[in-house]
C-alpha cells in the first residue's frame, strides 16, 4: 500500500520487534515493484530475519505521525570478502574497527521525502559513538540510494 509522502512527517526512533510486520509489509511493496531487490536467497526466507539479521550493532525505524513505520536502517559487523578489503585498504584499518550501515528500506510513497538520509544519519552518528568507521554497499543501478549518499558527504572508493 503506498501512500503520499506529502505532510507526513516522521521522527527515527529505536526498532522493536513489534515493527516487524509493518517492515515486511514495506519490503513486499519493494518486491512487487522490483524483481531484483532484495535477492533471491533473500525472497525464499524470513523477509523479517533477513532485514535485522546483519545488524547487529543497533537498529533504527522512522515512523510518521501515527506511529507507523515507513522506513529503516541498521548497522552491522563487516563480514569478510571484496568488500570488506577494499574498505580496509582504503581506509587503512582493521575490519573490526568498521561498521556496515545495512538494509536501509524506506515505504515506496515517502521516497524523496528525507526519510532515507534520517535514518541514514541516525545510523551514522551510532557508529561514530561507538568509535567505529561506517562504511556501504550501494548496488550500481540504485541511482536514488547513490544521490543520496554523495549528497549526504559519502565517497565511492571502488566497486566489488
Amino acid at each position: 500500500m503506498e501512500r503520499d509522502a506529502t505532510d507526513r512527517p516522521f521522527t527515527v526512533r529505536a526498532w522493536h520487534s513489534g515493527d516487524d510486520p509493518a517492515l515486511v509489509g514495506i519490503l513486499r511493496a519493494h518486491m512487487e515493484r522490483d524483481p531484483g531487490w532484495p535477492p533471491a536467497y533473500a525472497r525464499g526466507g524470513d523477509l523479517g530475519k533477513w532485514l535485522g539479521e546483519p545488524a547487529t550493532l543497533g537498529r533504527w525505524v522512522a515512523v510518521d505521525s501515527g506511529e507507523e513505520p515507513v522506513g529503516h536502517v541498521g548497522i552491522g559487523p563487516v563480514e569478510p570478502g571484496e568488500a570488506a578489503d577494499l574498505w580496509t585498504a582504503a581506509l587503512g584499518c582493521d575490519p573490526g574497527t568498521l561498521a556496515q550501515v545495512c538494509r536501509n528500506l524506506v515505504e515506496p510513497g515517502m521516497r524523496r521525502s528525507g526519510v532515507s538520509a534520517g535514518l541514514t544519519r541516525v545510523a551514522l552518528r551510532a557508529a561514530i559513538d561507538a568509535g567505529r568507521i561506517h562504511v556501504a554497499t550501494v548496488l550500481q543501478d540504485r541511482q536514488a540510494s547513490l544521490a543520496m549518499m554523495h549528497s549526504a558527504g559519502w565517497c565511492v572508493v571502488g566497486n566489488v
